[in-house]
């Protein structure tokens, strides 16, 4: 093989490591960013490729590193390594430098753009499937209120919450949050719908106590004193929570519908 073959070769793998390389190093910001403030944007299969594509790019920069080295050593032995290396262009430059940095701004732009546009796409899907279960199922809803004053009804709220949560794939579970009173003071409750008849029976419902966190405790208080009507959306990871409260007479309590997202919406599925 000619010199000239030699350096245009050994140009064009050194070419293939470093933007291989460029390509790997953006990616892993990348997933450093995604994880560090737990954007939810890719789906499964997207990150399948990714994964793999990594693989892929081992193997390839392994490839070119040989054959870059074995090229060379050929051109170290025709004695004209440093006359081709003048003549050849200059591999990392400005330009190059300009367009990583664009690549990986882009990236992160992208990342941050495409996690909201998943949990505002989650928002709606949540918030269209709750207010069709409340409209479609509003019968076995009345009942709750009813059901939470009586003793005798209130070991039907379990199967009421299971039958809610297993109509629609958008939310994977549905809880009830309710109040109650400790020592005269405000507390909250939960009931799910794998909660005993027996414990139900028991006072503040075998002390089924709800532990409110700072993004729900302002607004469950607001809720049960009175201070507000409005659902709430809540999100953060990959969780998502929607509270429907429900006012009857002098009965409050909120639908808690519960969904979990494990991948993004970019990709296939």
């Amino acid at each position: 093989m000619k010199s000239r073959n030699k350096i245009k070769l050994a140009n064009l793998t050194t070419w293939i490591m470093v933007i291989t390389i460029s390509v790997i190093t953006i990616w892993f910001i990348g997933f450093v960013v995604a994880n560090t403030f737990d954007l939810n944007v890719f789906t499964k299969r997207t990150s399948d490729f990714m994964f793999g594509f990594i693989g892929f790019s081992a193997v390839l920069i392994l490839c070119s590193a040989i054959l870059n080295i074995s090229l060379n050593i050929g051109l170290i032995a025709d004695s004209k390594v440093q006359e081709m290396k003048t003549e050849g262009s200059n591999i990392v430059g400005k330009k190059f430098y300009f367009a990583t940095l664009i690549g990986i701004i882009s990236l992160i732009a992208f990342l941050f753009i495409g996690d909201y546009l998943t949990r505002k796409n989650e928002k709606n899907k949540l918030v269209d499937t709750a207010d069709y279960v409340v409209k479609t199922y509003s019968e076995s809803i009345a009942k709750i209120a009813q059901s939470l004053t009586d003793t005798s009804k209130i070991g039907q709220i379990p199967e009421m919450l299971y039958f809610l949560s297993n109509q629609k794939s958008e939310f994977p579970s549905v809880t009830l949050l309710t109040s109650g009173k400790y020592d005269g003071q405000l507390t909250y409750l939960e009931i799910s719908h794998w909660e005993s008849e027996e414990n139900l029976k028991k006072p503040l419902f075998g002390n089924s106590f709800y532990k409110c966190q700072d993004y729900d405790c302002e607004y469950i208080q607001n809720l049960f004193t009175g201070k507000t009507t409005k659902p709430l959306f809540w999100t953060e990871k990959n969780d998502y929570k929607l509270y429907y409260p429900f006012i009857e007479k002098d009965i409050k309590y909120i639908l808690l519908f519960t969904k979990y997202q494990r991948h993004g919406k970019v990709g296939s599925y």
